[in-house]
């Protein structure tokens, strides 16, 4: 097994809290048949040259979060936010605006990232009360 830093093993507890804080302020999908998955990935992903913080897959019900590539906890927090809108976002209606709009003009990419602005101060206020 392979040893966490310190810093890694923060990350990972930040990003669990952040969907237990999710899940208690922005509520469950109810149409989802799955229950959600997180996976926490350590490698750096990227696509020419993009860099991803995280991704939620519709199919699997899966938001993965790439903590390597997430240098703050603002970013581990807001990404959780981000991918955890899609979660609560209908799958049909996504690929729908994917054929009509550009990814940034996309009204269910624009919602997350309007969620991460809204959310991401007061969920990492109430981590740290959590924290100590």
């Amino acid at each position: 097994m392979r040893k966490r830093n310190i810093d890694e093993e923060l990350k990972i507890s930040y990003t669990k809290m952040a969907l237990d804080w999710c899940v208690e302020n922005l509520g469950v999908n109810k149409r989802k048949r799955k229950k959600l998955i997180l996976e926490i990935n350590d490698k750096d992903f990227s696509q020419s040259r993009i860099i991803y913080y995280g991704k939620y897959c519709f199919y699997q019900n899966k938001i993965v979060i790439y903590i390597s590539s997430c240098e703050t906890i603002d970013d581990l927090i807001s990404t959780m936010i981000h991918e955890y809108t899609h979660y609560l976002q209908s799958s049909s209606l996504y690929r729908y605006y994917s054929t009509c709009y550009y990814y940034s003009q996309n009204p269910c990419e624009r919602q997350a990232k309007r969620n991460e602005v809204k959310y991401t101060k007061e969920c990492l206020r109430e981590l740290k009360k959590l924290i100590g």
